[in-house]
């Protein structure tokens, strides 16, 4: 709903750098995408951090409050959500994001409270994606039925969560880094133009 990928994809090596005692590869950059910060957290341990989550997440979180208050909302999300409350759909938000960051966003949104439920599995004990527990968790909430599902994610292990959950699953590929796959989707749209039919 964000270009948020665009902005991290240029911070994370960086921050990574500078307070692990080794310089991650390209490679590990990609595979944060759609991590929850408890995950990421977890990889600059082994890179050699040696402080506590929470003075961890401090230095992420000044570069989020940036991220999440600039970075562009997706071209023709607005009309994406004015289409979906028009035909009547109930929508849910899950995030790897902790709330604090999703609060950043949806502050920036004309109707913020849009969403009937969000999920922030990063601020829960709910098992991070790949795991189906935050879709599963937030169909329940909504009162639906997997298979009457809509998910739209970007991001492989966002997609492989949202399949394990038996919904059907979109994957925007707008915001995506050079050479990135995430393959197992329903379907693939470059924009979201091609849902605002």
């Amino acid at each position: 709903m964000i270009d948020s990928e665009t902005y991290w994809q240029k911070q994370d090596p960086i921050l990574l750098s500078q307070l692990t005692e080794k310089t991650p590869t390209v490679k590990i950059f990609k595979q944060t995408m759609g991590l929850s910060m408890k995950n990421i957290y977890q990889i600059a341990l082994k890179y050699g951090y040696s402080k506590p989550y929470s003075e961890f997440f401090k230095v992420y979180d000044k570069i989020a409050r940036k991220i999440y208050k600039n970075a562009p909302l997706t071209t023709g999300l607005n009309q994406l959500i004015q289409n979906l409350l028009q035909r009547h759909f109930s929508l849910g938000l899950v995030s790897a994001s902790p709330q604090k960051w999703i609060d950043y966003f949806l502050s920036r949104l004309p109707q913020p409270a849009i969403f009937q439920t969000i999920i922030s599995i990063n601020d829960s004990d709910l098992a991070a994606k790949p795991a189906p527990d935050g879709y599963l968790a937030a169909i329940k909430q909504l009162q639906v039925k997997p298979e009457n599902t809509i998910i739209l994610e970007d991001s492989i292990y966002g997609i492989q969560s949202a399949k394990k959950s038996g919904a059907y699953v979109i994957c925007l590929t707008e915001h995506w880094p050079p050479n990135y796959s995430a393959p197992g989707a329903d379907r693939y749209i470059k924009t979201l133009s091609e849902l605002n039919l």
